[in-house]
C-alpha cells in the first residue's frame, strides 16, 4: 500500500510523494522504499499515517520510530553524467545502496551500520566538481515520537 507525504515547501516543486509501506498497527506503517523528496522519513521508519477520508490513502502525520536507515538525495548535473556509474559504484563500495528515477535523480539508502560521513563526504567531493547536488536531513535525525 502507499502512504502520502504532503510536501508544500519542497525545493524541487514536488507537492507530494507516495511511499510504499506495510501496515504494522492502527494507523502505523513501516516504510518500504527510500523517499525521493522528503528528508523527514527514511526506509524502514515506522510512521503514523491517517486517511483523510474512507476512500483516500493514508497521509503521513509523524515518524513514530526510526528504523536506523538514513537517506541522501542526489541529482546528477549534466557535467556529472559521464561519472555517474563510477560515483554510484563507489557509493556501493562504501556500503550504501540506491534507487534511481530516470537518469539524474537517485535516493541513496544507508543502513544503520554504514558510515554516513564517509558517504556524504564522498558525495560532497563530487558537488565540489559540479557533478551533482545532494541534500539530506541534519544528522543525527530526531527520534520518533514513540521512542
Amino acid at each position: 500500500m502507499k502512504i502520502v507525504v504532503d510536501l508544500p515547501d519542497a525545493e524541487d516543486g514536488v507537492g507530494g510523494e507516495g511511499l510504499w509501506a506495510v501496515n504494522v498497527g492502527e494507523d502505523l506503517y513501516e516504510v518500504h522504499n527510500s523517499p525521493w523528496h522528503t528528508l523527514e522519513i527514511n526506509y524502514m521508519d515506522i510512521v503514523k499515517a491517517v486517511p483523510p477520508d474512507e476512500d483516500k490513502k493514508p497521509q503521513f502525520v509523524e515518524v513514530v520510530k526510526r528504523g536506523g536507515h538514513r537517506s541522501i538525495h542526489v541529482v546528477f548535473l549534466e557535467k556529472g553524467l559521464p561519472q555517474k556509474d563510477d560515483v554510484l559504484s563507489h557509493i556501493n563500495k562504501l556500503g550504501a545502496t540506491y534507487e534511481g528515477s530516470g537518469k539524474t535523480l537517485f535516493a541513496i539508502d544507508l543502513e544503520p551500520d554504514v558510515n554516513f560521513n564517509a558517504v556524504a563526504d564522498s558525495l560532497h567531493e563530487c558537488c565540489d566538481k559540479d557533478w551533482l547536488d545532494i541534500r539530506y536531513a541534519p544528522q543525527p535525525q530526531p527520534k520518533g515520537t514513540g521512542e
